[in-house]
Formats: structure tokens, C-alpha cells, sequence
């Protein structure tokens, strides 16, 4: 059969069930209460082909059945018109015309909880919350969804024999009002007892930096949900498992057990290919060691072949305070940089220390650098003994195609003659780039990045430190690193930097967008002189991660109408 709502200046829906011939007609009633009216409805169960003692008997129903429905959203006055036919020649209709009456509102809220419960703060925080109800139209639904926030709280906070001891709605149908009142038993509150851990691969020392609960704490669900986050980031374990059952609890308190399971082989290879339009293509392979030794140190290897980027590279990595956030590592490197401005060959030898600060993360490096390079047809050796300091910072609201959040990364970084190297100069980078929705399906991304160079002797300088600008994640439409000072018609790279890039982005369909951009920057000495790519692409979210192809055009470059761009990473 099929529900019908109709409506002259009332609302009105239309939904069918069984047959299309057998129908509820429903006048003056909104979707909403619609849909509710059909849950309670017996009458809209029934087929054409129903027994017409049946459909009688439910037509009896329908008053009571209506009235219940739209109490539940807060209507007690309702009038009700109905009339059933049996057409000789068709299927039997109803027909019901409801005038909903005054709406009951909320006229008192009453809370009570129990201390030290109510003294929670997310317990105060729904407290508060509720006071919405307020002058509104009575909704059950609220009012359960009231009671049933407040005992998960109280649940994740370990009040788990918390009750209501009175949970009433009184209604005063003619006066409209309503006073809701409630009062919520809290008990004892549980805590954390022994503290077991199974299959430990780590000095205790170090395990313990990850587990932020300790025995006799109160009990907290937020925190059992952090340490299992905080070993699952880890990378130290294969499986984890925590177990923590309040219904094995022994006088309130309740015994946590922690199974771990490391990773094993304690070595992973991995290679593959890859390709970038700056760099061409490119074969990668990875040795790693996430569980070095019961201290937790770590080792990695990782190498890198491609036309124009090739590099060798070894880290041994040691934590510090804190294996999440906290480590010292000791690294070194050989590379060959092959760009259509420049040559390098460059070794390597660093150390540096990477920690939270506030809600930044600091890195604070020594690098031992000696670079072979030739540019503009000149050639030079640097040997720079680097010191620097990055603070970054990344926030958003979503891993997965973020709608709201911002990247900020700050470095600081110089050599001086007096410890050995070859020059004096320092050098501030900033990069930020910002997502913002627009609504659901469309974003703005804004990006830039600056740089200033104070120096002693500019071609001392190796490329490695010098501005240039153009490529995938600069301005897209010109070359990689294509746009700077020349010199004899050949670009040197220059000791500032600023460029900037719009691009609006809109998802057509889930995983995949297009968009349209607009990059413009310089890399300077005295004057920027700003050169301009626009263009579009498309993305897709893949299972390894965003890829996005753009092509773009260079305003300044006659020469060239369209460049390809490929981008893989997340947006922030």
C-alpha cells in the first residue's frame, strides 16, 4: 500500500510501501512528522489485498497512533479527520486530515547531578548544552538523546554505576508547557588498577613514555583510547591490544592489560617506482629497522635513482624524552642534483634534534656539507658547516581531503667563517598554506613561501642555498627552478624569494575534483620581477594517498603554452 500527504497550504509528503494502490492520505503534517507518523501507523503495513476486518481494525487504531506520533515532537492537542473507503473497483484508501494544535514548549529545565560527577567538565558541558531546550517545542528525541550523552560521559569517566533516579516530563497540555527535570545519580567513581604488559620488546623506561595512565589514576576512557593510539603510532609494535573490563572490576578498580606484539622480521624492504614532472621518473628503495634494539632506536636506509635526483641516504635515530614527538638522529648522505640551472655533488653529515615546543614541533640541525657544484657555466666547491633551527606547525580537521586547517614551517639557518666554513651568510624560509571550505564541496587553498638571504660573497654560495623559483609546488606552468637572476642568459638563483598560489577546488564526485589555480613569485636580489602560471587539473584520492595532475600556463614565456604538473602527498 502507499502513505500519501498531501497539502494545500499545509506540507505534504508522498511514500509508498507494497502495493501502489492501497493508500494513507496524510494532510497538514510536515516530513518529519511524517515519517514518525508511519513508524507508529499499523494501518500503513497493510497491502491492497488485506483482510477488510484487518484494515478496520487498524483504521481504529489510527487516533491513538497519530496522537502518540506527534506527542513524541511535542504536539498534545492534536485534532484529528479521517474517513476510509472500499471502492468497488479499487483498493481501499484512507484519508486523514490533522490539525497539529498549539506546540507544547519547554517551560523549566531541571538538572540535578550528584558531586563530584556534575563537577566534570564534560558533564557542566552538556549541562549547559541542554538549556537550549529552553523555550523550545518539546522533542522526546532531544530529551533522550539529553540522557543518554550525559551517561556515556559519565561512562567514559568511569561513573559506570551512574543512574537517573528521576528522569520525568510533565506536561500541562493547556497551558503548552513542559518542565523537564532530571536528576542523575553519579556513584563512585572507578580507577585504574594493576597495569599488566604482555610481549614487551622495550626497556620499561621507554614503554612507560607511552602509557599516560598509571594505577590508582581515575578512571578515564579518553586516556585508554590515547594509549592505544600512542602504541599504535609508536611503529614499534606489529599488533597491540589493551584490554581494560569494568565489569571484572575488584572494589572500583579496574586492571588493565597491555598485549604487545613486535614487529618482526625487525627489517622491511620496500622499493618502487615513482614519477614527478620536475624530476622525471624515479625508482625508490627503503630499508628499514623500526625496533633497532630494546632502547628503541631506529635505522633506515633509503635510496633514490632518477634522470636528474639521485642520493644515498643513512639515519640512525635515538629517542629522547619521548618516542611519539622526541628524537635525536645522526645522519648521512651523498647526492647528485641535475637541474636544468645547475650541477651538484653533494656529501653529507648531520645531526639534530627534533622535540615539541607549545604546539609546534622544533627541529634544531647541524649539517657538515661539501658541495661540488657548477652553475652558469661556473664551477665551485662549498664546504659549510650549517646550523639551524625549523619550527612547524600543521593543523586540520580531517587527513583524508581537509576542509579546514593550515601548515606553517619556519627555518633559521647560517654558517659563519669563524667555525670553518667557506662564507658567512644566514637565511630565514617561511612556508604556510591554508585550506579553507567554501562549503561542502568546494575549497579554497592558499599558498606561499618567502625567503631572505644575508650574505657575505653570493658566489660562494652553492645552489643548495640559493632562492629559485618554478616547478610542481611553485609556480606551475614554468620549469623547476627556471625562474631567478641570470646571468648571460643562464638563471643563478637569487637571495630572496616570495611566491604565491590560489587555487579554488571543487569535488565532482567522491575521491575525485578538478580545479583551477593561479601561481605567481619571483626569486630576487634587488626587485622582484613576478612571473604568473594559471591553469587546471584533476585529483584523486588513491589508496596510496591524493595525486593530482595540473596543467599550467606560463604568462610570461612565449614559448611555452602548457606544462604538465604531477603533485602526490596530502594537501597539507
Amino acid at each position: 500500500m502507499s502513505v500519501r500527504a498531501t497539502r494545500g497550504l499545509a506540507l505534504g509528503l508522498a511514500f509508498a510501501c507494497a502495493s501502489v494502490d492501497a493508500e494513507v492520505r496524510l494532510t497538514g503534517v510536515s516530513t518529519r512528522q511524517v515519517a514518525n507518523i508511519e513508524a507508529h501507523l499499523g494501518l500503513s503495513e497493510l497491502s491492497c489485498d488485506a483482510p477488510a476486518w484487518l484494515v478496520r481494525w487498524e483504521y481504529r487504531e489510527v487516533d491513538a497512533e497519530v496522537a502518540a506520533a506527534l506527542e513524541a515532537l511535542g504536539y498534545y492537542s492534536a485534532h484529528i479527520e479521517k474517513t476510509l473507503n472500499f471502492p468497488a473497483d479499487g483498493c481501499w484508501v484512507a484519508e486523514l486530515t490533522i490539525d497539529r494544535g498549539e506546540p507544547v514548549l519547554v517551560e523549566k529545565l531541571l538538572i540535578t547531578i550528584d558531586q563530584p560527577l556534575g563537577s566534570e567538565a564534560s558533564i557542566a558541558s552538556r549541562v549547559t548544552g541542554a538549556q537550549a531546550l529552553l523555550g523550545k517545542r518539546l522533542d522526546h528525541g532531544r530529551y533522550e538523546a539529553i540522557k543518554r550523552g550525559l551517561l556515556e560521559d559519565a561512562s567514559v569517566l568511569g561513573y559506570f554505576d551512574a543512574k537517573f533516579v528521576r528522569s520525568e516530563v510533565r506536561v500541562e497540555v493547556a497551558r503548552h508547557s513542559a518542565v523537564v527535570d532530571l536528576e542523575l545519580a553519579g556513584g563512585p567513581r572507578f580507577v585504574f588498577g594493576d597495569i599488566e604488559v604482555v610481549g614487551d620488546a622495550l626497556d620499561r623506561r621507554l614503554l612507560d613514555q607511552l602509557i599516560p595512565i598509571r594505577s590508582g589514576d581515575p578512571y578515564d576512557g579518553a586516556l585508554l583510547a590515547k594509549l592505544r593510539r600512542n602504541l599504535a603510532e609508536s611503529g614499534y609494535f606489529r599488533r597491540t591490544t589493551v584490554i581494560a573490563d569494568s565489569e571484572a572490576a575488584v572494589d572500583h578498580r579496574i586492571a588493565v592489560r597491555i598485549e604487545l606484539t613486535p614487529r618482526a622480521p625487525p627489517w622491511t624492504y620496500s622499493v618502487g617506482p615513482g614519477y614527478a614532472t620536475d624530476t622525471g621518473a624515479r625508482l625508490r628503495a627503503v630499508a628499514n629497522n623500526a625496533l633497532f634494539n630494546s632502547a628503541g632506536h631506529r635505522v633506515s636506509v633509503n635510496t633514490v635513482l632518477s634522470r636528474g635526483n639521485s642520493s644515498l641516504d643513512a639515519e640512525y635515530r635515538i629517542p629522547h624524552k619521548n618516542p611519539l614527538n622526541d628524537w635525536f638522529a645522526f645522519d648521512a648522505g651523498i647526492a647528485h642534483l641535475d637541474t636544468d640551472t645547475s650541477s651538484s655533488d653533494i656529501s653529507r653529515l648531520g645531526v639534530r634534534h627534533t622535540y615539541p615546543r607549545g604546539g609546534w614541533t622544533e627541529t634544531d640541525f647541524a649539517d657538515l656539507t661539501r658541495e661540488d657544484f657548477t652553475i652558469a657555466h661556473e664551477s665551485g666547491v662549498s664546504n659549510l658547516l650549517l646550523f639551524g633551527s625549523t619550527l612547524g606547525r600543521v593543523s586540520r580537521d580531517r587527513p583524508i581531503r581537509p576542509t579546514a586547517g593550515h601548515r606553517v614551517e619556519v627555518t633559521m639557518r647560517g654558517a659563519t667563517q669563524a667555525l670553518g666554513s667557506d662564507t658567512d651568510f644566514a637565511q630565514v624560509l617561511v612556508a604556510g598554506k591554508l585550506v579553507h571550505g567554501l562549503s561542502e564541496r568546494v575549497r579554497a587553498i592558499v599558498r606561499a613561501d618567502l625567503g631572505a638571504t644575508w650574505k657575505d660573497d653570493f658566489d660562494a654560495l652553492p645552489p643548495t642555498v640559493r632562492f629559485f623559483a618554478g616547478g610542481d609546488t611553485s609556480i606551475r606552468g614554468y620549469a623547476y627552478q627556471s625562474v631567478g637572476p641570470e646571468v648571460n642568459g643562464n638563471v643563478v638563483g637569487g637571495s630572496y624569494l616570495l611566491t604565491g598560489s590560489l587555487e579554488l577546488d571543487y569535488e565532482f564526485r567522491p575521491k575525485w575534483s578538478i580545479a583551477a589555480f593561479v601561481d605567481s613569485g619571483s626569486a630576487y636580489d634587488d626587485r622582484p620581477q613576478f612571473f604568473t602560471g594559471v591553469g587546471a587539473g584533476i585529483g584523486y584520492q588513491s589508496p596510496v594517498g591524493p595525486i593530482r595532475v595540473y596543467v599550467g600556463h606560463p604568462l610570461e614565456d612565449e614559448n611555452v603554452e602548457w606544462r604538465l604538473a604531477i603533485v602526490i602527498g596530502p594537501d597539507l
